[in-house]
């Protein structure tokens, strides 16, 4: 390691890399308004709005019986400063972007010893994915980045196991993937010698405490708020999964053919697939051939170094030694539990959200293979390939860009929600798609009930009560007298 001065210039310089790169891949989702905003979205927003004017007090996403409604508490202080839309929702989870890549940074070339610069580049997955996996991580509809914020505040709190319990708790109901961080901490620690004490038996005491108090708190809160308590969510998350053998095998195929590549930018596949207004299609196989050299190459080096810190005595940061370790656990329990859903149909594009925190598992291998790794061409060898293959990816983020500017994506709903403002006309139906993002896009200036799935009862309700003056949205092709963009206006 250099010099303390020298090393702290470093981490700043590269921290402040981080950000900029971070800002980049997140500049078309969070400026411009029709590139990624849908119903599932707009219903975050509409709890947000709710919760700023202290209508309602959402604690689970609205008409699901999972996912505590977080990422509405966390937008709400901004709409109850400013007027609601797109650009001020997404602004709070740009910042938890850069705050986990410094946040890894800093870990890394702390705790952990590496050197800023190679922190940095160990970051690079998160840093500067696919254009596609840029926009998920800021996709407000239920969770996108809390989960690694979760992931990395867990591991800083394992030695305080009640903290643990009620924290994990809190990170299961949000967002059900983070208990692979629970799976991932005992296989990191069970390679201890104290590991296997009456101590660590206390320690998951603790943490069953902690859980079993944030579970009952919540399950109470419920019933009183909802009407039905914890145990909704339990026979939700088991109808969402599926663990028949022959559709289970097509569903594996399709993760370590499709959606995993997918996420990491080795296969091909149109932006707008994910249900982005671009024309980019991004991915290449030759990002699939760097990405492959490189897990070769940590391959080789952690296959003959494996063994190089199994006396850690000298070693001043034993524990911190299973950091690596713990996050590519997380990654692949992640990417192991995807074929589960039943929601996975194959040659579709992927659920990239139910994949996100599979971008740790490279980055938990990088680590792992630099701390252990003493030949410096290995080391060099595979901090190039991350290199290029995060240069990759921003070339296909700065393609998406030049895109964007050059067209901007206007979304189809701002022409429907203006003509129905201006008409005056305040009530109305439509498919789920597009009832949800009219509510939002026009400050429930339109009151739009949706015709299919339905999460918030109350809109029915309204419509219902003034079905003369409602309008039914349909769209094209379809009979009407008024065309306003893809849909008629029928009354």
């Amino acid at each position: 390691m250099p010099p303390r001065m020298t090393v702290k210039r470093e981490r700043a310089l590269v921290c402040a890399l981080a950000v900029a790169l971070v800002l980049l891949r997140s500049f078309v989702a969070a400026y411009y308004e029709g590139f990624y905003f849908d119903s599932d979205q707009a219903i975050v927003g509409l709890m947000a709005r709710h919760l700023s004017r202290l209508q309602t007090f959402p604690l689970f996403y609205y008409g699901l019986n999972y996912m505590l409604g977080v990422e509405a508490w966390i937008i709400a202080p901004l709409f109850a400063l400013g007027r609601s839309s797109v650009q001020l929702a997404r602004l709070p989870f740009v910042v938890l972007n850069a705050v986990v890549a410094v946040w890894l940074i800093a870990r890394l070339s702390g705790q952990n010893g590496l050197r800023p610069a190679l922190a940095f580049v160990a970051a690079l997955p998160f840093i500067m994915p696919t254009p596609a996996v840029s926009g998920q991580l800021l996709e407000f509809a239920g969770s996108c980045v809390e989960p690694f914020i979760y992931v990395l505040l867990l591991w800083t709190l394992r030695d305080r196991p009640l903290a643990f319990g009620l924290l994990l708790a809190v990170a299961y109901l949000h967002r059900e993937f983070t208990i692979f961080t629970l799976p991932a901490l005992v296989l990191v620690e069970c390679w201890r010698r104290d590991f296997w004490t009456r101590a660590t038996v206390r320690r998951f005491g603790w943490t069953a405490a902690g859980f079993a108090i944030v579970w009952f708190i919540v399950d109470d809160l419920k019933m009183h708020l909802i009407g039905n308590g914890l145990i909704g969510q339990t026979a939700s998350l088991r109808n969402q999964v599926c663990t028949s053998l022959p559709e289970l095998i097509p569903r594996v195929r399709a993760m370590a053919t499709e959606a995993v590549p997918i996420l990491f930018g080795a296969r091909s596949m149109p932006v707008a697939a994910a249900r982005m207004r671009t024309s980019i299609v991004a991915g290449s196989w030759a990002i699939g051939v760097v990405v492959a050299a490189t897990l070769v190459v940590m391959g080789v080096g952690n296959r003959f170094q494996a063994f190089r810190y199994a006396d850690t005595a000298n070693d001043p940061r034993p524990r911190e030694r299973g950091f690596g370790a713990y996050l590519a656990l997380v990654g692949l329990f992640t990417a192991f539990a995807y074929p589960l859903s039943c929601n996975v149909t194959p040659h579709m594009p992927p659920l990239l959200r139910y994949l996100l925190l599979a971008l740790l598992m490279p980055i938990g291998l990088f680590v792992a293979f630099a701390e252990r790794a003493r030949s410096h061409a290995l080391r060099t060898c595979a901090a190039a390939g991350f290199v290029v293959w995060a240069s990759l990816n921003l070339w296909d983020n700065v393609r998406v860009i030049r895109d964007a500017v050059h067209d901007p994506p206007l979304g189809e709903h701002r022409a429907i929600v203006n003509y129905l403002v201006q008409q005056r006309i305040r009530y109305a139906r439509a498919i789920y798609w597009d009832a949800y993002v009219i509510d939002f896009l026009s400050g429930e200036r339109v009151i739009t009930a949706s015709v299919d799935i339905v999460r918030i009862p109350d809109y029915q309700k309204q419509v219902d009560e003034h079905a003369a003056a409602a309008v039914t949205l349909e769209r094209q092709p379809c009979e009407g007298t008024t065309k306003v963009g893809a849909w008629c206006v029928v009354r």
